[in-house]
Parts: structure tokens; C-alpha cells; sequence
């Protein structure tokens, strides 16, 4: 993909992204959310994952200023609720936003690959691919989706059934996916779909199943089911360890968002 079309194709995929952020605050109970003009986003679904609480530009060059006041919105909430948040940017941040993030106790530091995917690109596996069979799964599985989620991240199953609940998995846009080999839970995610986009979000292989193409498999399924349902570009968030398998399906790195965390 050429240069100007990535950089393109990102800067799209990124409002999508803030677009199905807001999607999950109004879904999630007690969430709050707000969208400042220039850009900025609060989101605080109150959970313990901190970038689900978070402070997050979809511009190249955000306003520091507005970042400023809905930050100082965020310290205070949570605070108040006791939960984790943070300043998520699309590259890295300016002095004068590592300065006023340290003020606020965000002193640590993330960096995560923005990878992006025309779907007219994706090719099909066949689902029997590996022995795995991978199925959707509908909100009275929340809890079953949250088992899973939680081994591959090693985080408590409470806190996924408590943001993924089956309003928000039943949600239009919304799918949950389970990988099954030999009948057993092996990986799970979600794709969401908004605006002609699909955010590929939250992939996890459960740690005992790993490295056997079981997340590649279910990664594709969730490809060609955005793509059926009318999305033309794909996109998510990658750790280092996964751009190998990410590019193996076609997708590229367009840039690098930063979080600015609590330590």
C-alpha cells in the first residue's frame, strides 16, 4: 500500500475507532462519555482496564488544551469511582503534554502499532482450518466469551462480563467470537463495524493454545463476516508480539499511538 493511501486509510480508521468508543460508552452501564470540537474524546466505562477509561485524540495534531481540560475531567472521576484511566494519542506526545499528563499522574508510557487493512485485500481460510471451528456468539454467552478473554489476557473474568455484557454483545455491530478446537475454547474477540469500518478488538488466545494459527483463523472469520456486513477497511491495535500474525493477513502498520498511564 502506498504511503498516501496509508496514512489515509489510518486517518479514517482512527475517527471509527473514537466513533466505536463512544458506541461502547453508551452501551455500557454507568459509562460516561463526551466529544470536545476539536477532536478529543472522554470516554470512562469504569472499568480496570485503563484504556478503556480514557482521554483520546483521533486528529494527527490534537489539541492540547482541550486534552487538558477533559484530562483533569478524568483524574477527578476516577478518583472518585477508583479506577484506572488514561491520554491516548495517535504518535507521541508533545513537552508540554508530557508535562501536564506527569501533573495528573500519568507518568508512565505505551506504544502500540495502528495497523490498517483494505478488506478487498483479505483472503479466506477455510474454517476447518487447524481443526478449529469458529462460531459467533450472542449476549446470553457473556459470560462463556468473558472466561475466555480473561485466560488469554490473565485478567479476572469479572471484569470482562462486566463491560462485555449481553446488551453490549447483542448491540447492532457488535460480535463476539469464540475459536473451538476438539470442542474446547481456545481464542476469542470481537470485530465492530461503524461508519464503513471493522475494529478488530480485544483478540486473545488462552495461554495452554497458543501458537497453533487458532487467533489467524478467528481473525479471518471476523475479516470476511465486516466485510459481508458492508466495512471496506479493517483496523486495530496491535501489541509487538502479534504484527507478525497481523501482517500475515494482510495488515499494515500505519502509524504508532501512545499511551500515557498511572504508575
Amino acid at each position: 500500500m502506498d504511503p498516501k493511501s496509508l496514512a489515509s486509510r489510518a486517518d479514517a480508521a482512527a475517527h471509527a475507532f473514537g466513533s466505536a468508543m463512544e458506541r461502547l460508552v453508551s452501551l455500557v452501564p454507568g459509562a460516561t462519555g463526551r466529544s470536545g470540537p476539536q477532536g478529543t474524546l472522554l470516554a470512562l466505562t469504569r472499568s480496570q482496564i485503563p484504556a478503556l477509561n480514557v482521554v483520546m485524540s483521533t486528529v494527527k495534531k490534537p489539541d492540547a488544551e482541550e486534552i487538558a481540560d477533559l484530562a483533569t475531567v478524568a483524574a477527578a472521576e476516577a478518583d472518585r469511582g477508583g479506577f484506572p484511566w488514561s491520554i491516548r494519542l495517535r504518535g507521541g506526545p508533545d513537552e508540554a503534554m508530557t508535562r501536564k499528563a506527569r501533573e495528573l499522574g500519568r507518568t508512565g508510557k505505551s506504544e502500540q502499532p495502528f495497523m490498517v487493512l483494505p478488506l478487498k485485500d483479505a483472503s479466506a481460510i477455510p474454517q476447518d482450518a487447524g481443526q478449529v471451528r469458529v462460531r459467533v456468539l450472542g449476549g446470553d454467552e457473556y459470560n462463556d466469551f468473558a472466561e475466555v478473554l480473561a485466560a488469554g489476557f490473565g485478567a479476572p473474568a469479572v471484569i470482562i462480563s462486566s463491560l462485555y455484557t449481553p446488551a453490549v454483545l447483542d448491540a447492532q455491530g457488535i460480535t463476539a467470537y469464540v475459536a473451538e478446537a476438539d470442542g474446547v475454547a481456545v481464542a476469542a474477540g470481537l470485530g465492530v463495524v461503524a461508519g464503513g469500518h471493522l475494529g478488530v478488538i480485544n483478540v486473545a488466545t488462552t495461554p495452554q493454545h497458543r501458537r497453533r494459527g487458532y487467533a489467524r483463523v478467528m481473525v479471518d472469520r471476523i475479516l470476511q463476516d465486516g466485510r459481508a456486513c458492508g466495512a471496506h477497511t479493517a483496523y486495530l491495535h496491535a501489541t509487538d508480539e502479534a504484527v507478525g500474525l497481523f501482517e500475515s493477513l494482510g495488515f499494515h502498520t500505519a502509524e504508532t499511538w501512545t499511551s500515557l498511564i498511572g504508575t
